[in-house]
């Protein structure tokens, strides 16, 4: 007989309490207890039982958003917009620096929904195109909002706005981790834009770029363009990697475009999706070469990873939200939602 596992007591530990597993963690002293320990070698030990946050997930399905928890996926709230046009939201985004904070993009009006308190703490008009029209800041502070030539840049907590003129119509934007500057996708190819002084440093010119965003240290830059190719490029432009799709799709004489693009928040991997592909991939920043593919679903609209990039999730068009392992590509879990999901966002932890 094969002896218990200290996960395997972890596991009946959390059930009492209602939870799962990956939302507890057993400490000896001062060291998380390793899941393949066995139990007898901890026999009249000291153990603490540690509950983890998961982070919350929200989904944009219809005239709603769903928040489930990000271990389980069980729905621990719903905003329903079905009876106003006006807030009909097709996109989220949660606060990078606090989870009570989901903004919410809808057809004319923009907001930020605070959990905590159940009230609206921002709320501006804004008629958007996609669910790439708006960005946070890293800090929390600021969200960029794209609106055919423009890019406004709102400090929420003191609502002030700046505007950033483009040279073309926008379609993306990422703020840099360190706030100084922003990547606009546009067009003609990539801005990066001085926020400060509201003035463009550097422009890269190339195909249409409808999707473009930073990596947690600030160093790389992936982008998506209407051909469907994968670029990470320096803050200078030089181009690192470029990844074009052949799939049946393009084969067919069909534009397939890079639908979604995320980066792991600790690492160089990036999960990205195409707009007639049915599956999620990762590549590989650092050895430029593909890690996995998930099976195939349908196309994805939106990807997110979890805080410390274990998971990442996608947003479906078959109606459910799909969690896969962010090491090996494999479902985890889902979520059926009814009707095909627009946005999603992960929150920290």
């Amino acid at each position: 007989m094969e002896a218990t596992q200290a996960g395997t007591v972890k596991q009946v530990a959390a059930k009492k309490l209602g939870l799962c597993g990956e939302e507890v963690q057993l400490v000896l002293g001062e060291d998380t207890v390793s899941d393949q320990l066995k139990a007898e070698e901890l026999s009249g030990c000291m153990l603490k039982l540690v509950v983890l946050s998961p982070g919350s997930i929200a989904a944009s399905v219809g005239n709603r958003i769903v928040v489930a928890s990000g271990s389980t996926l069980k729905t621990s709230s719903e905003l329903d917009y079905g009876k106003t046009k006006r807030r009909s939201p097709y996109a989220v985004g949660w606060n990078p620096t606090n989870a009570d904070q989901l903004a919410i993009c809808g057809k004319n009006l923009a907001w930020i929904h605070d959990f905590a308190t159940g009230q609206e703490q921002f709320s501006r008009a804004f008629k958007g195109q996609g669910p790439s029209n708006f960005h946070w800041s890293a800090d929390g502070r600021r969200l960029a909002f794209l609106n055919f030539r423009d890019v406004t840049v709102c400090d929420v907590n003191l609502g002030t706005e700046n505007v950033l003129s483009q040279r073309s119509d926008v379609f993306s934007a990422s703020f840099h981790p360190g706030g100084s500057c922003m990547a606009v996708g546009q067009t003609d190819g990539i801005a990066i834009c001085d926020l400060e002084r509201g003035s463009e440093l550097h422009f890269f010119h190339s195909d249409s770029v409808e999707l473009v965003q930073w990596d947690s240290s600030g160093n790389l830059l992936a982008s998506g363009d209407i051909n469907g190719t994968l670029r990470v490029l320096t803050c200078t432009g030089e181009v690192r990697w470029n990844l074009r799709q052949c799939d049946a799709a393009r084969q067919m004489g069909l534009q397939d475009k890079i639908s979604s693009i995320a980066w792991s928040p600790v690492d160089s991997f990036i999960a990205f999706s195409s707009s007639w592909g049915m599956a999620v991939q990762l590549f590989d920043a650092n050895k430029g070469e593909l890690v996995w593919k998930t099976a195939d679903y349908c196309p994805f609209h939106a990807l997110s990873w979890n805080y410390n990039g274990i998971k990442v999730a996608g947003a479906c068009q078959d109606g459910h939200v799909y969690v896969f392992d962010g090491e090996t590509g494999e479902l985890h879990r889902s979520l059926e939602l009814g009707k095909a999901v627009t946005s999603l966002s992960w929150s920290v932890a």
